[in-house]
């Protein structure tokens, strides 16, 4: 393999192993700490968008007392 075939494919890997990256912006530990699904604190799944209970949990780091 040529050097500019391997630049290329270590660019392409690190931008596909990013991209991937970003579609999970909730930390499994927080879903295993609530016992919810991530759309209930994110308005769809793959989303940043919170929903009030997901505002609701950033702020106070827990769902008691959260809708």
């Amino acid at each position: 393999m040529g050097i500019s075939k391997t630049v290329f494919l270590m660019f392409f890997l690190l931008g596909s192993l990013l991209s991937f990256s970003k579609l999970n912006f909730s930390k499994p530990a927080d879903t295993k700490k609530t016992g919810k699904s991530c759309i209930h604190c994110h308005t769809k799944y793959g989303s940043k968008d919170l929903t009030d209970a997901g505002k609701c949990y950033k702020d106070k780091g827990s769902l008691e007392g959260c809708k």
